[in-house]
């Protein structure tokens, strides 16, 4: 049987119809769509990320470096000037060592001039120092004498002026007690020139004198030999420093030091140093 128009027509279209629905599963299969589970495995089989480095292998050296060590490498050098104030002393007790009897001790003040270079907990300390070292005028009795034999009475003498200036070169440390306040101490050296003089003279004393009243049994002799005789004294002697005190903060800039210890000579005092 013959076909209309529109039968034909109407046959074209289905088959147009029939032939979309067979392409779209070709071009579905050139292009698979994704099945659950494939994004998971592509990053999976992609590289974990390094984890960040740190200290030496990172370059950062200072992250090894405690707090304390950084702070050492940033403390400056600083230089100071100041003033010192001390009191030799040397008992009686101290000077019958070396005679049989002397006529006092010494105690006696000096002053100072300071300058230090300081660095963290450490100071160079570079002291100029002028002291009275010069006991009491009196009769001195040598050792093995007895003064009721009159070749062997006393000499009186008599202490013009006995002086020292001293330069001695000191190396200090501190450990810290608090902020502001520290322990300190320390050695060094140096020396002194002596100043003044000695005069000695010989004595005439009461019958029966012994050592222990020689200073009112005794008394100068007018015709003796030897009157107002300069001593030999040698002209310069070994400074030896040893200090222990305190020290005081009372602002950065500023120290107050109280010490004591051994300069050849034992000494108290206070000194005080600015820095700049």
């Amino acid at each position: 049987m013959g076909l209309s128009i529109r039968g034909a027509f109407a046959m074209v279209a289905a088959m147009v119809a029939l032939g979309g629905a067979r392409v779209a599963p070709v071009e579905a299969q050139t292009q698979p769509p994704a099945e659950p589970g494939d994004d998971d495995d592509a990053a999976a089989d992609e590289p974990a990320a390094a984890p960040a480095k740190e200290g030496i292998e990172a370059g950062g050296f200072d992250d090894y470096q405690t707090a304390e060590d950084r702070k050492k490498a940033r403390v400056a050098v600083e230089y100071g000037v100041g003033l010192r104030f001390r009191t030799v002393f040397v008992p009686k007790p101290v000077l019958e060592l070396f005679v049989d009897k002397a006529s006092g001790g010494v105690f006696k003040p000096g002053i100072g001039l300071e300058l230090t270079r300081r660095k963290g907990n450490f100071e160079l300390v570079l002291g100029l120092e002028w002291e009275n070292v010069s006991p009491k005028n009196g009769f001195w009795l040598d050792k093995g004498d007895d003064p009721s034999v009159p070749a062997e009475t006393p000499d009186f003498i008599e202490f013009n002026s006995l002086a020292w200036v001293t330069a001695d070169l000191a190396f200090l440390f501190s450990a810290a007690m608090t902020e502001q306040l520290a322990f300190r101490y320390g050695a060094g050296l140096g020396i002194g020139v002596v100043t003044g003089e000695i005069l000695q003279t010989d004595s005439l004393c009461e019958p029966g004198t012994n050592a222990g009243n020689i200073q009112q049994n005794c008394m100068e002799n007018p015709n003796a030999a030897q009157i107002n005789e300069p001593a030999d004294l040698p002209p310069v002697f070994p400074v030896v420093d040893l200090v222990i005190g305190l020290q005081w903060k009372p602002i950065d800039k500023l120290t107050l030091n109280l010490e004591t210890g051994i300069r050849t000579l034992a000494f108290f005092g206070l000194s005080s140093t600015y820095y700049f």
